[in-house]
C-alpha cells in the first residue's frame, strides 16, 4: 500500500538521479543498492565517474548488465570539478527528457532515505535542498572545526550573495528541469563545489520555488573525503567571483575600489599599531597584555573613521558616525584577527615551510578578507546598495 500510494503521488514526473564518483569502489555497491530501494519507479541513476584509479567505473559498468536503462555511467577522461561533473549529467538528463534531477554524493554522507521526501516536495516546488543547517538538520562524525568551517562558509555565502537559503554549501539538492533551464547552465561559472552555492543562488534570483528540508548528514565511514585545503580557499574567493559576476559594472567596480581603499586603512591602522606599541610597551615599560588591547581599541577605532569617510563613502554619504556601527566593526575586526589566528595555525601545523612568517601573512591575508567582507555587507551597507 505504501509502494502504491508513493508512486501515485509521483506519477508522472521522471527523475534523474546523478552521482559522481572518484574513487568510490568501497561504497558504489552498497550505496546503489540503497538508492534503488527509495527511488521512485520513474528514476534512472547516471553515475558520473572521474576516471577513478580504484575501478568505480568497472564496478559500475558490471551492475548495468542488472539494471538495464535504470543505470547509466557517464565517463570522464579526469578530474575537472564537481560543478562541471553535474553540469555535464544535468545535459545529458536534458537531452533524454527527465523532469527532475537529484544531486547525491556515493558515500552515504547523503542518505537515500531523503529521496521520496524529496520528490514530492519538488510536486509543489522549483528546488527542493536537503539542509543541514535548519531547524531538525543535524551532522554526525564532525569535530567542531570541521562544523565551523562548514557553517561558516554558509554565512559567509549568505552574507556576501544577500542570499536567505541557510545550507548553500551541501550537496543533496533537487531541481525541476526547468529551473536548470531557467538558470542557464551555460552561465555557470563555477568548477568546483562552489558550484552548489552558484546553482541555488541563480534559481534564488530567478524567483524559483525554494524549500529546504532537515536531513541528518552523516560523515563518510568509507573512503578519502575529497575535501582539502584548497577546496576551503577556492570557496573563499569564488563566492566574490560569483557575486560580481552578477552586479552591473558600476557596482563592480565600486567594490574593487572600497577594497583597495580598505586595504590602505588596514595598513594605516597597522603603523599606528605598532608605533603605540613600541612607544607605550619598550619607551614606557607599560604591561604588554593591556597595551596591545589598547592599540586595538585606537587602530580600530581609527580604521572605522577613515572608512566611514573614505573606503565606503559612496554608501555612507549622509550617514552620521554611530557608536552601534563602531563596536560592530570592532567586532568585525576581532572576528578578522580570529581567522587570521585559526589559518596561521593551520598553516604551521599543515605544512612545513622555510620561514613561519609566511603563516603569519597567510593569516592576516585571510583575516583582512573577512573584515573586509563583514564591513562591507554588515557594518557600512546601504539599503541602496547593490552589492
Amino acid at each position: 500500500m505504501e509502494e502504491q500510494t508513493r508512486n501515485s503521488e509521483w506519477s508522472g514526473m521522471t527523475l534523474l538521479i546523478c552521482v559522481p564518483t572518484y574513487n568510490e569502489a568501497e561504497n558504489i555497491m552498497p550505496f546503489l543498492d540503497a538508492v534503488f530501494q527509495y527511488a521512485p519507479a520513474a528514476a534512472s541513476v547516471l553515475v558520473i565517474d572521474d576516471n577513478s584509479p580504484d575501478g568505480t567505473a568497472a564496478i559500475v559498468q558490471r551492475r548495468i548488465d542488472e539494471h538495464g536503462e535504470k543505470l547509466h555511467l557517464l565517463n570522464r577522461p579526469e578530474k575537472q570539478g564537481l560543478g562541471v561533473a553535474y553540469i555535464a549529467a544535468f545535459y545529458w538528463g536534458i537531452d533524454r527528457s527527465y523532469d527532475a534531477f537529484l544531486e547525491i554524493d556515493a558515500d552515504f554522507s547523503h542518505d537515500p532515505a531523503y529521496i521520496p521526501q524529496m520528490f514530492n516536495e519538488l510536486q509543489t516546488h522549483d528546488v527542493v535542498i536537503g539542509s543541514r543547517n535548519i531547524k531538525g538538520g543535524s551532522v554526525s562524525g564532525w569535530g567542531p572545526l570541521r562544523h565551523i568551517i562548514s557553517k561558516g562558509g554558509s554565512l559567509y555565502a549568505q552574507c556576501i550573495l544577500g542570499c536567505p537559503i541557510k545550507d548553500l554549501t551541501g550537496g543533496f539538492n533537487m531541481y525541476r528541469r526547468q529551473t536548470l533551464l531557467r538558470i542557464g547552465l551555460d552561465k555557470i561559472i563555477s568548477k568546483g563545489y562552489t558550484f552548489q552555492i552558484e546553482a541555488k543562488y541563480h534559481a534564488w534570483r530567478a524567483g524559483c520555488r525554494i524549500i529546504e528540508i532537515p536531513i541528518l548528514f552523516t560523515d563518510r565511514t568509507r573512503g578519502a573525503s575529497k575535501m582539502s585545503k584548497k577546496i576551503f580557499i577556492e570557496g573563499l574567493l569564488s563566492v566574490w567571483k560569483i557575486r560580481l559576476s552578477t552586479a552591473d559594472t558600476q557596482a563592480a567596480r565600486r567594490t574593487v575600489e572600497q577594497a583597495f581603499k580598505f586595504g590602505i586603512t588596514g595598513t594605516l591602522g597597522t603603523a599606528t599599531n605598532l608605533a603605540l606599541f613600541f612607544l607605550c610597551a619598550d619607551i614606557f615599560s607599560l604591561p604588554p597584555v593591556p597595551v596591545s588591547i589598547g592599540c586595538f581599541l585606537v587602530t580600530g577605532t581609527q580604521n572605522y573613521f577613515i572608512n566611514h569617510i573614505w573606503s565606503f563613502a559612496s554608501v555612507m554619504r549622509g550617514a552620521k558616525l554611530s557608536v552601534l556601527r563602531w563596536l560592530k566593526y570592532l567586532a568585525s575586526a576581532l572576528a578578522g584577527l580570529a581567522v587570521s589566528l585559526a589559518v596561521m595555525y593551520a598553516v604551521l601545523n599543515h605544512w612545513t615551510l622555510p620561514y613561519k612568517v609566511i603563516a603569519q601573512a597567510a593569516g592576516a591575508i585571510a583575516g583582512m578578507f573577512i573584515n573586509f567582507t563583514v564591513s562591507k555587507f554588515i557594518v557600512f551597507r546601504s539599503k541602496n546598495e547593490n552589492i
